[in-house]
This record gives structure tokens, sequence and C-alpha cells, in this order.
């Protein structure tokens, strides 16, 4: 599993929110819309699109948990509605590249921990994170952000 190291700068969001059970359908239907927003903001079109799981299902009841997709934004950026503005904390983080696929997710989940402890890494108690650029959809491909702790 290859794996690089990025620093993340805090920074302005747009973002649209699903709030239940996490779910492929859900997240896809919030997807879809949030492109179609982006799209209409042609400054942006360019930028990549976050998915972030704000809760723990282990810990959060399964219909008060929070999924977001978001786009970063300039500061002066004004947001129209549906959309929400809020802040992405930024950070370091662990980036693995991978196929979007259901196997290939599958397997990330099984081996990501212990590919973070290969490599003496120590995770950041924040989200853990899903980068999509234009670029990566055409070729059916997404990247998982790990947070990791400055040493």
């Amino acid at each position: 599993m290859k794996l690089t190291i990025e620093e993340l700068a805090p920074t302005k969001i747009a973002f649209f929110r699903n709030v239940g059970e996490y779910g492929e359908t859900q997240n896809k239907v919030l997807m879809e819309s949030f492109k179609q927003w982006v799209q209409n903001q042609e400054q942006l079109s360019h930028n990549p699109i976050f998915g972030i799981p704000q809760d723990n299902p282990d810990i959060t009841p399964k219909e008060q948990c929070r999924y977001d997709v978001c786009i970063c934004i300039p500061q002066d950026f004004y947001v129209t509605k549906p959309a929400q503005v809020g802040t992405f904390k930024g950070g370091k983080y662990a980036v693995f590249l991978l196929d979007h696929t259901t196997e290939a997710v599958s397997e990330f989940w099984g081996n990501v921990f212990s590919e973070i402890e290969k490599h003496h890494l120590a995770i950041r108690h924040e989200p853990i994170i899903e980068r999509y650029t234009l670029q990566m959809v055409d070729h059916h491909l997404c990247e998982i952000l790990v947070p990791i702790q400055e040493h």
C-alpha cells in the first residue's frame, strides 16, 4: 500500500451535511447534489472534494452520525444555500491512493492500521477523510487521508 505524507493548511470550507446512518446510498446522493452545487460555482470546479465522517458510529447513535462533503473556498467567497460555511482544521495526514471500488476500500480498511504502524506513525483523534479530484473520479480513484501526529 503506497503512502505519502501531506500537510493540509487550515481553511474555510463550504459543505453539505447528512445526519443519519452512514451508508453508501446516502453518501452517494449527498455527493451528487454537492457536485451539482459546486458546478454552479465556476471558480471552485477544479478544487478537490472531501468526504468527512464526523462521528464514530461505535459511540454516536447511528441516527445522529454526521457526514459532510466539502470543498475549500477562498476567505471572501460568498456561499449560497443550501451549502453551509465551516472551517477545516488542517494538519498532517498519511495519504493513500486507491481504486474507488468496494473491494479496494474494504482491503484498505483491513490493512490501514498495520500500515500506519509499519511506518512508525501515530494517528491523531480526527476524522479519516476521503478526497476526490476530477481526474481521480474520471479514473475511479480516491484518496484516503489518515490524520497523523507531528513528531
